[in-house]
């Protein structure tokens, strides 16, 4: 079974699903039966019932942009 270890390739590959016209359910029900999830990506994603907010027009999740703008402004806080 393969694995999601984050929250990243948990969207990207529920993106890919709604691309080839899988409902929100019916990809969350994919992913469930084809990989085994972390904790935190189950949490976060599943359980929050975040899956439901993911959508095609964004490029990055909101949550997920919010987290690498703090990890480059830990990592270079002199960076604009």
């Amino acid at each position: 079974m393969n694995q999601i270890n984050d929250r990243f390739s948990f969207d990207n590959i529920f993106k890919e699903l709604l691309e080839k016209g899988f409902s929100h359910q019916d990809a969350l029900d994919y992913i469930l039966e084809t990989f085994s999830l972390s904790a935190l990506v189950f949490q976060e994603r599943v359980e929050n019932k975040f899956y439901l907010e993911i959508n095609l027009e964004d490029k990055i999740s909101p949550d997920l942009l919010e987290l690498k703008k703090q990890i480059f402004s830990t990592h270079y806080p002199n960076k604009n």
